[in-house]
């Protein structure tokens, strides 16, 4: 053996290897330690948090609902003068003897924004009211019927949506299919004027009968729908383009908004 070579079974050798000892598991393992019982602690603090919350609010709740007793400062004075467990305030004996209720808040929002809120929902409202009070030539309506008119005005829009979907769609199932001129005017949505002109020119002789005759929009919306379905095989309420009509039949609930 070369001089040079180190020899792994001399003192020499062995005594470096026994300093050179690393307590870097040691150490791992003792930080690994730290970080679990970290981590349970923050665990059950949160725990101990939601389970304190209910209790806190239950013992709220029930201070604010119990009655004060007759030996509190506060009542023995309000007794000194004049007061009666059980009787409101005041001369006249009208007020009223629950306390306010307190509303407990459980988001972040302000106060003066959930004010600010509940007072624009109510003016909206009684915008609504007067407006249609206007159009009714000034006869008040209940509650109910304001209600049926919102529902009856949201009604109305869905159908003119629908109606504005469906004449688009028929624009394109039409030129799809070589169709140049619309089977009725309103059938495909409104254009240019100058391309308008000269649609009622080609359709004048045709369409007379129709011209001083205006649709409402339910009404518009069934004829071009009973349109769609029996030139096109094409169902609005599905949004479906079916093989054929024996394919819508078979596969469509019905030809209304209701059936589906």
């Amino acid at each position: 053996m070369s001089s040079d070579e180190d020899d792994y079974m001399s003192d020499k050798f062995l005594t470096k290897c026994v300093a050179d000892v690393r307590p870097g598991l040691i150490k791992d393992r003792s930080k690994q330690r730290e970080v679990e019982i970290a981590a349970k602690r923050i665990k059950l603090d949160e725990e101990h948090k939601n389970q304190r919350k209910p209790n806190q609010k239950e013992r709220l709740e029930e201070g604010l609902s119990s009655a004060i007793s007759s030996d509190n400062k506060g009542f023995a004075m309000l007794a000194k003068m004049g007061y009666k467990q059980g009787e409101s305030l005041g001369k006249s004996s009208t007020g009223i003897v629950e306390p306010i209720g307190i509303q407990i808040k459980s988001d972040r929002a302000g106060l003066g924004r959930e004010a600010a809120l509940q007072d624009l929902r109510a003016k909206r409202q009684e915008i609504r009211r007067k407006r249609l009070l206007e159009k009714g030539g000034g006869v008040e309506i209940s509650t109910d019927e304001f209600r049926r008119r919102m529902t009856q005005k949201n009604e109305e829009r869905l159908l003119e949506s629908a109606l504005r979907k469906s004449q688009r769609t028929c624009e394109e199932l039409d030129k799809s299919n070589n169709v140049e001129v619309p089977a009725m005017p309103w059938f495909w949505p409104e254009r240019q004027e100058e391309e308008e002109e000269e649609e009622k020119e080609a359709q004048k002789d045709d369409d007379e009968e129709e011209e001083d005759f205006e649709y409402e929009t339910y009404e518009k919306v069934d004829l071009l729908t009973c349109y769609l379905r029996h030139a096109y095989s094409y169902c609005h309420w599905c949004g479906v383009h079916y093989f054929d009509n024996a394919d819508l039949d078979e596969n469509c609930p019905g030809p209304f908004k209701d059936d589906h």
